[in-house]
């Protein structure tokens, strides 16, 4: 890819919130202007809305928040017990 930045390392933490707020800061701006990290933002960003609803129904079902099993909780389950029976321990 003739485009890459070295900064599209840095989105996936960007979009998880893992950066400090300083790094955070730059990266903002930094891809403002940059057509590459945009990219890799636009291609990382279904993933990372599924991880951060995943980390809140997992919140909240340890907090007892919710009477339910989350949503997300009993999709990764399931995702997780069909991969056990492929590929079993």
């Amino acid at each position: 890819m003739t485009d890459a930045c070295p900064h599209n390392i840095e989105a996936g933490s960007y979009l998880l919130h893992m950066l400090s707020q300083e790094e955070s800061d730059e990266f903002r701006l930094h891809h403002q202007h940059c057509l590459s990290c945009q990219r890799e933002i636009i291609a990382l960003l279904p993933g990372a809305l599924f991880l951060e609803e995943l980390r809140a129904d997992i919140l909240a079902a340890e907090q007892r928040l919710c009477t339910e099993r989350p949503v997300l909780s009993t999709v990764a389950a399931r995702e997780l017990s069909a991969l056990q029976r492929v590929h079993p321990r």
